[in-house]
């Protein structure tokens, strides 16, 4: 019972801090990107920066700091209203997810755990099952894995010893591109995959993890380095420091998605409006497939088909012909005209997948 009750005590204590990498260029979402940073862009008309930031702050995050280098205004002029606890810190070059978190090490030493989430990442998986695998292990990091292909049954770092069923699966996945042992330490990233044993496998790393504040000593300050690079040194240097957890051990199948492509950004949308996915509280999946933003005009002769996002203020002329889409804020779809697999926004159009 003591044991229990310090461990606890411990808990209420422990200071932590959350990093949010949010610099990115959006090359793959050009040109929607040259108007829109990633984190900004919305989901059923919830900006997914407002999705990330609540949910750091839900998992324990006393302190949110955040990296900008492209449209960072946008960003800050979009949480000003806020009252989230941000901290900007501003690249005058792009350092690389690497260097952005060298770039805040010496704000994120005094905190006793760091959780980390990529800026164009939407993920209905619970940091707490990781972070009490990092404790347990006593892990440098903690690196929330996935299976990359569709019909992966394996399973491990499940305390509970029990299969999770298969629930919701995206259509769009991470590479597999994490090399993990049955016991789950992470012996490779990327290029071709190290074998240590028979029950090494490959996983797509989420975009989430936990870090431990001493890990921050191997992310150099002012340079442009990779995550991987400096997760390939720690591997090298402490064998055993990096670590996964597979979220498919939640018991709720395979939530997650990336607006970082446009296939990626369609399939976000088509988890919650045809399979009703519950990635978080503040995206409630409607009855139908369709989903009309406030102030949208639709003209009764459209026609559309699979799924429809109308963000807030769009205007859907007559006779037009929609399947599997997305239409931003403020966007006219001109009569007559005809899109499938595709993200529309003023003045352009980009095609998924």
């Amino acid at each position: 019972m003591r044991n229990e009750t310090d461990q606890e005590n411990r808990k209420r204590t422990e200071r932590t801090a959350a990093i949010l990498l949010a610099a990115g260029l959006g090359e793959r979402m050009q040109p929607l990107s040259s108007i829109y940073p990633k984190p900004l862009l919305p989901i059923l008309g919830v900006p997914l920066f407002r999705i990330i930031c609540e949910k750091l702050l839900r998992a324990g995050a006393t302190e949110i700091h955040c990296n900008l280098f492209h449209l960072a205004s946008r960003i800050e002029e979009f949480s000003a209203t806020e009252r989230w606890p941000l901290v900007f810190h501003h690249e005058g070059e792009l350092l690389g997810t690497g260097g952005g978190i060298g770039n805040m090490a010496r704000d994120l030493s005094g905190f006793d755990l760091i959780l980390l989430h990529n800026g164009d990442i939407l993920a209905g998986i619970d940091y707490r099952p990781a972070i009490s695998l990092h404790r347990a292990r006593g892990a440098l990091i903690t690196m929330t894995v996935i299976p990359s292909d569709r019909h992966e049954d394996a399973i491990f770092g499940d305390e509970r010893g029990t299969t999770a069923p298969r629930m919701q699966q995206p259509h769009h996945l991470p590479p597999a591109a994490v090399t993990i042992t049955g016991t789950g330490e992470v012996t490779h990233i990327g290029g071709t995959p190290k074998r240590h044993g028979r029950d090494a496998k490959s996983y797509g790393y989420t975009g989430m993890a936990i870090l431990s504040p001493e890990v921050l000593r191997f992310f150099p300050e002012s340079k442009r380095i990779g995550l991987v690079e400096v997760l390939l040194e720690i591997i090298e240097n402490q064998p055993g420091a990096v670590i996964a957890y597979n979220a498919m051990n939640s018991g709720t199948g395979i939530l997650w998605g990336e607006v970082g492509s446009p296939a990626g950004y369609l399939d976000i949308h088509r988890m919650i409006l045809i399979d009703k996915a519950h990635f978080d509280p503040l995206i409630e999946p409607p009855p139908l497939s369709i989903h009309i933003g406030a102030g949208a005009s639709v003209d009764p002769s459209a026609w559309w088909k699979g799924f429809l996002e109308i963000g807030p203020r769009a205007v859907i002329e007559k006779n037009t012909t929609l399947e599997n889409c997305i239409i931003l804020e403020g966007t006219t779809v001109r009569e007559g005209l005809s899109y499938r697999k595709s993200v529309l926004f003023p003045n352009g159009v980009i095609q998924g997948e």
